[in-house]
């Protein structure tokens, strides 16, 4: 249970029945593939949905389960006796990565989407800041700038620099409850707002006040089920408080950051960063299903994923990242958004830089973020012209 409620499918679909904020989603399964016009000058996206997975590497992104890592952590015990084998491994990386993330790569990616990152294939995304852990990464996404001699820690201190979100804000003139952000790990409070108050924001073991009474007792159940983490809640809280969030306040920017991935790597339980991942693989089908459920948001929907950080690439390393250690800085992308066609995995293109997704995302909305933000990372400006 300290992965999560749903360690396994059917779980999720008992849960989305019984409960009644969900039992439209479960019944919804319309795939529908969205086409546009230039994501500049008519975009057709006006919602956004940010997802973040701390901490995933591409290993397991494009290649699923790796069993030498499973075996170096398995502490000698026979890995074909593990629950997370018999369900995660297959004999290549495109069946692997599959039965890991079954909805990102057997809908998302197929039918909507595409990725980059895979740098067996040509195709690197990397951070532009040295350090190479948490706060830095995301302040990286959030602002499109590296600060590498004012962001040097994961203290709780307010971002210097206006984010992302704040600026979809102040460009829709949105109203406060109108771009929300729910995150596991509390620190992310300080991380998605430079002007505390600008956006709404839960993040940690934090309170969620909602008119539904099962998401009251949730929220009190936060307190009376930690997880093994004293600043990361569980990521089943996270999703369903931002998933209640959406369902009565319909936020035009949602963004959402999940932790679990991050936390069981650094306690060395490779299992359950897989468990953790193919959860969040579930969690990302029901937001999916559900924004594809609804007229004024189907169609005109963008979402955005990516990671703040890397990690070691090897079975003995892999459970820790830094400035110091190889393979920290790479990372992936990956975006579903009205007006872009190609599809799976993008290959062979010029480096990408994390401190491009917020320019890059705010494009796809049809914004210019660097006219405001002339310091940030430009746009990618070859999304739908490479293989």
């Amino acid at each position: 249970m300290l992965c999560g409620v749903f360690p396994q499918d059917h779980y999720l679909t008992q849960y989305l029945r019984s409960h009644a904020l969900f039992a439209l989603i479960f019944m919804l399964c319309h795939v529908s593939r969205s086409l546009g016009e230039d994501p500049v000058s008519g975009s057709r996206a006006k919602y956004l949905i940010l997802v973040t997975l701390d901490g995933v590497r591409g290993d397991e992104m494009f290649g699923g389960m790796d069993l030498e890592t499973l075996k170096a952590s398995s502490e000698g015990k026979d890995v074909r006796d593990q629950e997370v084998y018999q369900r995660f491994w297959a004999s290549t990386p495109e069946e692997r990565r599959l039965n890991l993330m079954p909805f990102f790569w057997g809908t998302l990616m197929k039918q909507h989407g595409f990725i980059l990152g895979h740098r067996q294939k040509g195709s690197i995304v990397q951070l532009r800041n040295r350090h190479r852990f948490s706060y830095p990464g995301y302040a990286e996404i959030l602002t499109g700038r590296a600060r590498d001699r004012i962001i040097k820690s994961n203290e709780k201190v307010r971002n210097p620099s206006p984010t992302l979100l704040e600026f979809l804000k102040s460009e829709w003139q949105l109203k406060f409850q109108e771009v929300a952000a729910f995150a596991s790990w509390e620190t992310m409070d300080f991380i998605v707002q430079q002007q505390k108050g600008a956006i709404y924001s839960n993040a940690g073991h934090q309170t969620y006040i909602s008119r539904d009474p099962v998401m009251r007792w949730l929220s009190k159940a936060q307190f009376q089920t930690r997880s093994p983490w004293d600043s990361v809640r569980h990521d089943y809280y996270t999703f369903t408080f931002a998933m209640d969030y959406v369902q009565h306040r319909s936020p035009r920017v949602l963004y959402l950051a999940l932790g679990e991935t991050d936390d069981w790597a650094h306690d060395g339980r490779y299992d359950r960063v897989l468990q953790a991942l193919h959860q969040s693989d579930q969690y990302l089908r029901v937001l999916w299903e559900y924004y594809q459920s609804r007229a004024e948001t189907k169609g005109r929907t963008c979402f955005v994923m990516t990671t703040d950080h890397g990690r070691g690439g090897n079975p003995y390393n892999w459970m820790h990242h830094n400035d110091k250690l190889e393979e920290s800085q790479y990372t992936w992308l990956s975006v579903a958004c009205p007006g872009l066609t190609r599809r799976g995995e993008l290959m062979e293109h010029p480096p990408v830089f994390a401190e491009q997704i917020a320019a890059t995302t705010a494009m796809l909305m049809g914004l210019n973020y660097v006219e405001k933000h002339p310091n940030a990372g430009k746009s990618i400006p070859f999304l739908n012209s490479v293989p």
